[in-house]
């Protein structure tokens, strides 16, 4: 009795520190990225438009007939979100919802403190994720919601309708919408290697004819991808990612599969589009935070040493400039006003 009380209290000791742990690296994870100034980063600018003239850009677009097809759900969530706050906060309150939502999954995925840590730091340096929290806010907010659903809805229909609102808030996920759709309703039960050659597939087809689609019917994206700085520098990322998906099929965590499905098809439909068209790296945003809970999942040698390897490679690339991608000061500028930031903020 003794010795199970003993157990009890060190179980209890250690989740209480465990989860106060989480709880103050997370308030300062999220405040730390959200509370960055709009003015350094990529497309804020528009965001800010967005935020103060929503309204009249709806308007506009039902002038037109095309706000079906431009995201017409973010509108009008700047339009209530101006109501309550000042037009310049509504990017920082779309980027602490948006990493908020990551570290809690992360923290709720994490084997234990160590791949916890470990998928944090993957997350800062990683492009494809990082780009979803500090400049692709759109696309962020709805991948948020999506994952929300995708861990707590057991029906994947209601997961299909909650991608099609989605689509309302980044027009991405009408892709997601369609590949969730065939993969997990009508090919459910279909062997997984058919269907991962299927959607290999599917996606070269789609990449050749997405953005001819995307301009006939209106969609601003198709204009916005073709400009796209989508890190995919020759073919580096390509045989990285290839790496992790090897990695992943054959020694992955099965234990939850739909997880697991959803983060291998995700890859495969990345390295099918990559050569082939600028949505590759888009899609890697939202799919990319699925493949950091999964190889946190667990805390085996192998899993600790692809997570160490994505950290460093990334590391690598984030010292040599690719977190310019996000930016847009110059890179001297940036580091001078992030050493500022970093030691005003940590003197709160």
């Amino acid at each position: 009795m003794e010795n199970s009380d003993m157990r009890y209290s060190k179980e209890f000791y250690h989740h209480t520190l465990y989860g106060f742990s989480a709880l103050v690296l997370g308030i300062i994870y999220t405040c730390f990225l959200s509370l960055m100034p709009n003015s350094w980063f990529r497309d804020r600018d528009n965001y800010l438009v967005y935020a103060n003239s929503a309204a009249s850009i709806i308007d506009g677009y039902k002038e037109i007939g095309i706000l079906f097809f431009n995201e017409p759900i973010f509108l009008y969530s700047n339009v209530l979100l101006e109501r309550i706050i000042h037009y310049e906060y509504i990017p920082n309150i779309f980027v602490l919802m948006t990493s908020s939502v990551f570290f809690f999954l992360l923290v709720k995925y994490a084997k234990n403190f160590l791949t916890l840590m470990l998928g944090l730091m993957v997350s800062l340096v990683l492009p494809y994720l990082i780009q979803g929290e500090l400049v692709a806010l759109r696309q962020g907010i709805a991948t948020s919601i999506f994952a929300l659903s995708f861990f707590y809805i057991k029906d994947n229909k209601k997961i299909a309708l909650v991608l099609f609102l989605c689509a309302f808030i980044h027009s991405i996920f009408f892709l997601f919408l369609f590949f969730w759709v065939l993969n997990f309703i009508f090919l459910e039960k279909m062997n997984f290697n058919k269907k991962l050659l299927l959607n290999f597939l599917s996606m070269m087809v789609f990449s050749f004819v997405l953005l001819v689609i995307a301009e006939i019917l209106g969609l601003r994206q198709g204009a916005e991808y073709q400009g796209n700085v989508d890190i995919q520098n020759a073919g580096g990322a390509f045989v990285l990612f290839l790496v992790v998906f090897i990695y992943l099929y054959f020694y992955g965590n099965q234990e939850n599969t739909k997880l697991y499905e959803f983060s291998l098809i995700g890859l495969v439909i990345f390295l099918a589009a990559y050569f082939l068209s600028p949505i590759a790296g888009r899609f890697l945003n939202t799919v990319a935070p699925f493949m950091i809970f999964l190889l946190v999942s667990r805390s085996t040698l192998m899993d600790l040493m692809v997570l160490v390897g994505l950290f460093f490679v990334f590391s690598i690339l984030f010292i040599n400039g690719s977190y310019m991608a996000l930016l847009e000061i110059p890179a001297a500028q940036a580091m001078e006003l992030f050493s500022h930031y970093v030691t005003g903020f940590f003197n709160l």
